[in-house]
């Protein structure tokens, strides 16, 4: 292995666990995401014309809320399956290192260091990010997560390198009040029109 650009070591918890869950259904899920919206506009458009204050318009429009609130509930099962299943076996959260050099990123688990074959850029499937890390998915099953503060003040060099080497982009979620901020600081920057 060429030195590597990049090493970061990652322990998971829960937390982690969810958010690389979330990141999952967010790239991969879109179908389902826009299915769920669609079906629950649906229910309380049909429910607020026909429904006049009925019992069955009631539960359309709950029908249509559950629907717009629990985007995560299935993702957010499978993450604490997972928890539920390392703390009954008495096992740790899994912790890796990560290594980035010009050809591909070396995964190694801890504490065994036990070294899995390599991930060429090439071979990453979708990239994505969010306020706290970087996710970096080899399939639609299974991703890894770079938190951005492990990378020491490096995070714009490491997205530009990753997105450079394996040719797309990392996709960001950021909640409606990161969206607000941001949009609200770059208005701040924007010269006074006249």
């Amino acid at each position: 292995m060429a030195k590597p650009k990049f090493t970061v070591t990652m322990q998971h918890d829960e937390d982690s666990l969810v958010a690389l869950s979330h990141m999952q259904y967010d790239l991969f899920c879109t179908r389902n995401r826009i299915a769920r919206n669609a079906v629950a506009v649906l229910v309380i458009v049909i429910a607020v014309l026909y429904g006049g204050g009925s019992w069955w318009s009631l539960l359309l429009i709950a029908y249509g809320c559950y629907l717009m609130t629990s985007t995560y509930a299935s993702s957010n099962r499978t993450a604490h399956r997972i928890t539920d299943q390392l703390k009954a076996a008495g096992l740790p959260f899994p912790a890796s290192e990560y290594s980035f050099d010009g050809v591909a990123m070396h995964i190694v688990s801890l504490p065994e260091r036990e070294e899995s074959e390599p991930l060429p850029y090439g071979k990453m499937l979708q990239l994505g990010e969010d306020f706290k890390a970087y996710y970096i998915f080899r399939d639609q099953y299974g991703g890894y997560m770079i938190p951005k503060a492990a990378l020491g003040g490096r995070e714009e060099e490491f997205r530009r390198f990753v997105q450079e080497k394996t040719g797309k982009l990392f996709i960001r979620r950021w909640t409606p009040l990161r969206r607000l901020k941001s949009w609200l600081k770059q208005r701040e920057n924007e010269p006074e029109h006249l």
